[in-house]
């Protein structure tokens, strides 16, 4: 996966961020068209990567798979659901500032190898698992379905050297 499409995957694991700020500003200073179009933006931004699953899952061939052992990376979704509470907890009454730092921070997170956990995909009820290939390769594996051993994999669709999909 290339930096751009990880940076657009960090941001939109971030949007809800922008979403509670934006709400807050509601709350405290009141509406404005400023205030609505952050939501607009960060309730799109939010959908990009249901979006995207829809796509990859589409236009990517299966391939078969065989799986060494799996674990459930869902905890890691705490990490991010913490986040979208900065705007609260630091008062930031700018949304153009708060925008720029979550860039700034999707930026730096897409740096890292890492694939994030992500909290939008998660609601449409999307798991994330870190696989261990027979090849002994670790991948992150995003399905629909719950896997209780790596038996239930038997064929994935890989969207990035990565990162797989399991319908």
């Amino acid at each position: 996966m290339n930096s751009f499409l990880r940076t657009l995957l960090f941001a939109s694991s971030l949007a809800p961020a922008i979403l509670i700020g934006a709400a807050a500003q509601i709350w405290n200073v009141g509406t404005n068209f400023e205030v609505y179009c952050w939501i607009a933006a960060s309730a799109l931004t939010c959908l990009l990567p249901l979006l995207v699953a829809v796509e990859a899952s589409k236009r990517t061939a299966q391939t078969p798979f065989v799986a060494k052992k799996i674990e459930s990376q869902d905890w890691l979704l705490v990490v991010f659901v913490v986040s979208y509470f900065v705007p609260l907890v630091t008062k930031i009454s700018n949304l153009q500032t708060l925008g720029l730092i979550f860039l700034v921070a999707a930026v730096l997170a897409a740096t890292l190898e890492a694939i994030p956990v992500h909290p939008v995909l998660h609601l449409f009820r999307y798991r994330f698992y870190k696989v261990e290939g027979d090849n002994g390769v670790v991948y992150v594996m995003i399905t629909k379905r719950k896997l209780l051993s790596a038996k239930d994999i038997k064929t994935v669709q890989q969207l990035s050297p990565q990162l797989l999909m399991s319908i």
